[in-house]
């Protein structure tokens, strides 16, 4: 027993540095993060004081089960369930299909790999307000296009028609993230060694068993990986819809991450908007517990 104490003291004198130096960092993160996170989800059981940030009475659930009422929060969990659905599925096989075409060996593969890059690099703001431009019912570029090649007779109000909005903006969302997706999985397709495809062909394997028992395998730790985070930053991404449509129209747009603002900062009804947070909190929660718990169990195989 004194052997342990001793062993443990010289441990800790030993690290002491390295206490001292990362106690600023976890103070800085508990003031930024854990404090702001907390609040939120205990004023969501609370009235708000009229013109202070105290709170005035418990009310328990009861902005919860006023969201259950809430047909526009409603709307608003139905589109974000959507949107992050199609979105991650768009860009796991989007990406997947350009990293296999970067894998290739081709003249000026280099170039285009860098360019892929562009749409990943520019600020979401200035990504939504360039769609939002192309998209313009008047004079909009894309509209130009389309009717051009013929597939429209008349301009389409893209943003502003509550069945062409959504979908506009998840196009807006998968070109600026696929390149993220698509630089992952080249460089988990380029850890693969290339003599498992000879193998595969020399035992009178085809191309299809190939992919599927050579490359997915390589690539599958990567890719779950990549679609949790994908389904967690997606679920939560504000500046493009905030940005592109607001939530509008009639709705049609409106995600969670907009709402809660809206509910927050136009409504000013900031408890309300707490407990939209922690419900999205919940949701994005499980998936973020799914990466830690999948990250630990593969960090354990590979030890």
């Amino acid at each position: 027993m004194k052997k342990k104490r001793k062993s443990t003291g010289g441990a800790f004198r030993q690290n002491y540095y390295a206490y001292v130096l990362i106690t600023p960092g976890l103070l800085l993160v508990g003031i930024i993060l854990i404090y702001p996170l907390v609040r939120g989800i205990i004023s969501s059981f609370f009235t708000q004081a009229s013109g202070s940030m105290e709170f005035e009475a418990f009310v328990g659930l009861q902005h919860y089960q006023e969201l259950l009422d809430d047909k526009i929060f409603i709307q608003a969990m139905k589109n974000s369930l959507w949107w992050t659905v199609i979105i991650v599925a768009a860009l796991y096989l989007l990406g997947l299909g350009i990293a296999l075409l970067l894998n290739c060996s081709f003249k000026g593969r280099g170039i285009f790999r860098s360019l892929v890059l562009i749409p990943w690099v520019v600020p979401g703001i200035a990504a939504a307000m360039t769609w939002k431009w192309m998209y313009a019912s008047q004079y909009g570029i894309i509209n130009q296009i389309l009717q051009y090649l013929g597939l429209i007779d008349k301009s389409v109000d893209w943003l502003g028609s509550a069945g062409t909005a959504l979908g506009s903006i998840m196009v807006t969302a998968i070109w600026k993230d696929v390149p993220f997706v698509v630089v992952v999985l080249l460089a988990a397709l380029q850890s693969i060694d290339t003599t498992l495809y000879e193998a595969v062909y020399i035992d009178g394997g085809n191309a299809f068993q190939a992919f599927w028992h050579i490359t997915m395998v390589g690539i599958r730790d990567v890719s779950v990986t990549t679609i949790l985070l994908e389904i967690i930053w997606t679920f939560n991404k504000f500046d493009l819809v905030y940005t592109m449509t607001k939530g509008g129209p009639a709705n049609s747009t409106q995600i969670i991450p907009v709402y809660t603002y809206i509910t927050a900062f136009n409504f000013f009804k900031l408890n309300k908007a707490a407990a939209i947070g922690v419900v999205g909190l919940l949701i994005v929660g499980v998936f973020a517990v799914a990466y830690i718990i999948y990250n630990e169990r593969r960090e354990a195989q590979e030890s």
